[in-house]
């Protein structure tokens, strides 16, 4: 048992090649995503599952937008996202992919930002207030 302790566990992960980190976030998801640079055909994957199989093809295109206007043709991109609605996510994961490849090259700024992929939508829900139904909705008035 006193060798079991002295030992020191370490994790290997299958990434550990240098990445491109970014994080995005939109009404209450925030998504980070990592770009790794390779040779290999461009392979997305969402919360370690296939970027078909997460977002309909509806959200899907936000990012393949982005994608194709930039011009990525290979590497992997794994996002990580909490919280919201697939569209929120999807804005968030656009936002953390903008965000990345500015961190992997500055040369990318006038084309993200023409296309306002670095601009940060920042509506949330406004919150309940006390007394009242929803934030702004208060029982109806009657005069007599």
């Amino acid at each position: 048992m006193a060798n079991m302790a002295n030992k020191k566990t370490t994790k290997t992960s299958t990434k550990d090649k240098p990445y491109f980190y970014g994080c995005g976030r939109r009404k209450t998801s925030t998504a980070r995503a990592k770009y790794y640079i390779s040779d290999e055909p461009l392979k997305i994957t969402v919360n370690k599952r296939a970027f078909e199989t997460y977002f309909p093809e509806l959200f899907r295109k936000n990012i393949e937008i982005l994608v194709a206007n930039v011009g990525i043709k290979s590497g992997n991109i794994d996002f990580f996202i909490n919280g919201g609605g697939l569209s929120s996510q999807s804005q968030a994961a656009r936002l953390a992919l903008a965000k990345a490849l500015l961190a992997k090259d500055e040369g990318y700024k006038p084309i993200l930002r023409s296309f306002g992929y670095l601009t940060t939508d920042i509506r949330i829900v406004e919150p309940k207030k006390a007394g009242l139904r929803k934030a702004r909705k208060r029982e109806q008035w009657s005069k007599r």
